[in-house]
């Protein structure tokens, strides 16, 4: 089977390259996801990625993106040129998009979607038509999640959607609100990978780990303030992660010598922090919008790496690994306070086992080839 796969994401070596011409920090997050996801397909699978980088003339420091072709074992990238002013940009994305689709043979093939981008969406279904191939969209977040944007764009989003032969979802509550016609559906939480790093001689304090949107929605702010609180005696607090405001965070931790924050780092380098840490906190605080239609990836991420996660609750995740990391209510002061304090209270040994086993199940249920072979029969359906 034949695997095109509409998206904005980029090769791994191509997005560290592509985020340091952009003047704002760019959110890694769906970058990650679905690069993850298109590696676990490759499996058993030919994928052929259609990737529209997003571009802007005024917040980068280039004047357009080139149209290339990059071989990486099973995967093709085809990315799409960006350049002019936005019109012009909107407008090239379908010709290209065909005109790639018709040098390639299309028998058992399918195409994936990335579900909450207007351009890459409309050119998964402009594509689906001219070509016959169904469309599976991949439903990742609610359009009203993300940043910046309106009604009017999460009203289009999902009527766009309704065009979708099927959906893959990561909770019941986002197949609900994409699959309004009750098509063919596959829910999973999200997938994980295993990457090993070498150990090194570097003198570094234990420390508590944070890595991730640097927005006081998503609890940054509070884990900072409950850290100085608990005054750990000759234990650090790392932070890195996305952040529209990099003096609103520095701000908040002047003055606090053992609060380190590290900036925007590339992925290896986050799971390499990760991995060596005394605990990895996911402080995003518990919301009935957020435990509907998302789930904590930190969470999922962090439990791979081996080490002890503290985590504000997710009803589906807190269903699947109830006893195997610490569990808060809510992600106030008190709480968080309460978290680590639970993990200092431990002995190495017992942290170590907290976190193998936390590794052990999330790798035997989210790894890239669990999901590879847990999504193959689904997707095969749509094959003629």
């Amino acid at each position: 089977m034949k695997i095109v796969y509409f998206t904005t994401a980029q090769e791994e070596k191509d997005f560290r390259e592509f985020i340091t011409y952009w003047k704002i920090p760019l959110n890694a997050s769906n970058q990650n996801f679905h690069n993850k996801l298109i590696r676990s397909l490759s499996i058993k699978n030919k994928v052929e990625v259609i990737s529209i980088r997003p571009f802007s003339l005024s917040k980068t420091t280039i004047t357009g993106l080139k149209r290339e072709t990059k071989e990486d074992g099973n995967i093709t990238w085809h990315y799409i040129k960006r350049a002019g002013g936005k019109v012009l940009r909107t407008l090239t994305i379908a010709p290209q998009a065909k005109s790639i689709l018709k040098k390639m043979d299309l028998k058992n093939t399918i195409f994936l979607t990335d579900s909450i981008n207007t351009h890459v969406v409309r050119a998964a279904n402009k594509m689906g038509e001219i070509f016959k191939i169904p469309v599976i969209g991949i439903c990742t977040d609610s359009p009203s999640n993300i940043s910046g944007t309106k009604r009017s764009y999460t009203i289009n989003i999902l009527n766009q959607a309704r065009k979708f032969t099927g959906y893959l979802a990561l909770t019941e509550g986002l197949k609900d609100l994409f699959d309004v016609d009750d098509k063919p559906s596959y829910i999973f939480e999200g997938l994980v990978e295993d990457r090993k790093f070498p150990k090194n001689n570097e003198k570094k304090n234990p420390y508590f780990f944070f890595g991730g949107a640097l927005m006081e929605k998503y609890g940054v702010y509070q884990l900072i303030e409950a850290f100085k609180i608990l005054k750990p005696k000759d234990i650090d607090l790392y932070i890195c992660g996305h952040h529209g405001d990099k003096e609103m965070i520095k701000s908040a931790i002047k003055g606090n010598q053992r609060i380190k924050y590290l900036g925007l780092l590339n992925v290896n380098k986050v799971m390499e922090f990760e991995q060596k840490a005394l605990a990895c906190i996911n402080p995003r605080p518990f919301t009935e919008d957020l435990d509907r239609f998302s789930i904590p990836s930190k969470t999922l991420e962090y439990m791979a790496m081996g080490r002890p996660v503290i985590s504000v609750k997710n009803s589906a995740l807190k269903e699947k690994f109830p006893d195997e990391l610490i569990w808060l209510d809510g992600a106030n002061e008190s709480d968080l306070v309460h978290g680590m304090k639970e993990i200092l209270k431990m002995s190495e040994a017992e942290r170590d086992e907290l976190g193998r086993k936390a590794k052990n199940r999330v790798l035997k249920l989210y790894s890239l080839e669990a999901l590879s072979n847990n999504i193959q029969p689904f997707l095969e359906q749509f094959v003629r």
